[in-house]
């Protein structure tokens, strides 16, 4: 029981309870289903977004609040008609970032993490279950500026990003608009992806491509 209640304590002393509330109070979830804000996190929803967690699943945010002289915050950002999905438990960890512009649409699937990475979705973006996020990874659906050629057609600005189940993206990498990338996918550090990459393979490069199949990693 004494046990019980210092890691009571502890756990009070890391969450924003005032963030932890606030994000409640505008959370869409079953009683099965917790969140939490810890310290030195950036919240913005607004009053039309949505964000909905399923059954027993848990959203937290700035989880890995180390004790030092300077943490990165997390921010959590999401627009004006914008919907977040959370299919189980997700982490974000110190310095990650989720940028949800007008109209997107993110889900992410159980058991997926993200360290200190940046995902702008401003159409739709899926991640699977079983994820691993590395440092400096850039999710980016949208060009966010319109490109035209020399005759005035307008190449489309925005495209949506599928990531399955079990993929590994490394540190550096930058996942662009339209891609998919299959179950079990492993994405070399510094990467560059630009089209679609199969199941269990290996992609490196700039633009990324397989370099070996039927990989499995842990």
């Amino acid at each position: 029981m004494f046990n019980k209640l210092i890691k009571l304590v502890r756990l009070c002393a890391r969450v924003n309870l005032w963030q932890t509330w606030l994000l409640h109070k505008k959370v869409k979830h079953p009683r099965s289903a917790s969140l939490h804000v810890y310290n030195y996190s950036l919240i913005n929803v607004a009053k039309s977004a949505e964000l909905i967690l399923d059954e027993r699943s848990y959203f937290g945010i700035n989880v890995l609040n180390i004790k030092r002289a300077k943490i990165t915050p997390c921010t959590l950002w999401l627009g004006d008609n914008t919907r977040m999905d959370v299919h189980g438990r997700f982490f974000m960890y110190e310095g990650a970032a989720i940028v949800i512009c007008n109209g997107g649409h993110l889900e992410i699937g159980n058991n997926t993490y993200m360290n200190m990475s940046l995902i702008q979705c401003a159409h739709h973006i899926t991640i699977g279950d079983n994820c691993a996020i590395a440092g400096d990874v850039l999710i980016q659906d949208t060009d966010f500026h319109l490109i035209s050629d020399e005759n005035g057609n307008e190449k489309n600005m925005f495209a949506p990003i599928h990531i399955g189940n079990h993929v590994w993206i490394c540190a550096n990498v930058t996942i662009l608009k339209g891609v998919t990338i299959g179950d079990g996918a492993v994405i070399g550090a510094g990467s560059v992806v630009t089209k679609s990459i199969p199941p269990r393979c290996l992609a490196v490069g700039n633009p990324a491509k397989v370099i070996k199949e039927n990989v499995v990693w842990r």
